[in-house]
């Protein structure tokens, strides 16, 4: 369906006009942080367990001074908030073509309005203004607004490497000891082989933990040759620099991440960055939330990381370490590392580009250095 007609048909549904509608579509400023704010309550609920200003002003509302990451888009109908949607402007990289696209995430509507149109409208009115939008990831809410929007890329894939089995061999052995006996026999067993695969590999590269990286010190400096370094041309590629990585990794008030470099004597080679996920029951799960590898070093030093990821994760007593993206060097690299390739409904990737030689160019490509840090859930 036409911007201009769903504009019709939401316009009549909200008694305005698609004159005021589009009058309405506009960048938040600080001014509008209570109405944002209640809005994000009335979608997510009040039981938020993070700091929801923290979080607003750190990814779309910085103070003066302070830096953002995206621009909030308002959907507003006099002094009323109907609406929102996030866009994070990201320079994309496809052989000698580069783009910019914007990523669009946070798709808000007031309860009372679902089924309206409006959130279609707000997609399609974000088309319309900024060109090549990309939507990476979904939810139940978002998925079917951005099928009727938005051009289906291919998807990510989740792969999953068990850690501890209790929880496993508890649901499908009837009894509680010997499922106990059973699961303790296949930690000891799945320990034997990451030590095998992952410690004979990366022994010769040191690891070492980052808690930060200002701007001058020799950890910036090496994230900034990494990124630089782990470019391939084979893949689309996501700029991005030292500065901007450490405010997601490192200042996000509603995650907390720990990150890891490993250097093949002074070189840097590669970095991932993990988090914990809660699950149900009390359980938790470790995710991959982002991994810069250097390709000249790529198995070593993608072994050395996840020997002390997943050693660190299985000591935590984490169920299980996940990781997602769409990269088929990579994901080549974790089979031999048992790991598993699960479907997942929302790991999406969909967008709009009307420049044709760019959409030929990436569409020629079968990987793209995009992570969890880039979705639409990047936080807990």
């Amino acid at each position: 369906m036409s911007r201009e007609k769903t504009a019709r048909l939401v316009a009549r549904a909200l008694g305005t006009t698609p004159q005021l509608l589009d009058a309405g579509f506009r960048p938040a400023t600080l001014d509008d942080m209570p109405a944002v704010l209640a809005l994000r309550r009335s979608v997510l609920g009040e039981d938020m367990p993070w700091d929801d200003e923290r979080y607003v002003r750190w990814r779309y509302l910085p103070e003066p001074g302070e830096r953002g990451l995206a621009t909030c888009w308002l959907c507003t109908r006099g002094d009323e908030l109907l609406g929102m949607i996030g866009t994070e402007a990201l320079w994309l990289q496809a052989g000698d073509l580069r783009q910019q696209a914007h990523a669009a995430m946070d798709l808000m509507v007031r309860p009372e309005l679902a089924g309206s149109g409006l959130g279609v409208w707000v997609n399609q009115t974000v088309c319309e203004r900024l060109g090549c939008v990309l939507a990476i990831g979904s939810n139940p809410n978002s998925k079917g607004v951005l099928a009727r929007t938005f051009e289906a890329l291919p998807d990510r894939r989740t792969h999953t490497h068990p850690l501890h089995f209790a929880h496993f061999m508890a649901k499908r052995l009837p009894h509680g000891l010997l499922a106990s006996l059973v699961a303790g026999l296949a930690d000891v067993v799945m320990v034997l082989l990451r030590t095998g695969r992952l410690w004979s590999t990366g022994w010769r590269l040191s690891v070492t933990q980052l808690t930060q990286w200002a701007p001058g010190t020799s950890a910036h400096r090496d994230i900034e040759t990494l990124l630089h370094a782990s470019r391939r041309a084979g893949r689309v590629e996501v700029d991005r620099d030292a500065a901007s990585l450490a405010h997601r990794l490192l200042a996000n008030p509603r995650t907390r991440c720990e990150v890891w470099l490993v250097r093949e004597g002074a070189r840097a080679v590669g970095m991932m960055a993990t988090r914990v996920v809660p699950l149900a029951g009390g359980r938790q799960a470790v995710q991959v939330l982002d991994a810069v590898i250097d390709p000249a070093c790529q198995r070593a030093a993608l072994r050395a990381l996840l020997a002390r990821v997943t050693a660190r994760a299985f000591r935590s007593g984490a169920d299980y370490l996940t990781w997602t993206l769409y990269d088929p060097s990579l994901e080549a690299e974790l089979k031999p590392l048992m790991f598993r390739t699960a479907p997942h409904p929302y790991e999406t990737m969909s967008w709009v580009c009307p420049d044709a030689a760019f959409r030929e160019a990436v569409l020629a490509r079968a990987g793209w250095s995009l992570s969890d840090i880039h979705t639409d859930r990047d936080s807990a």
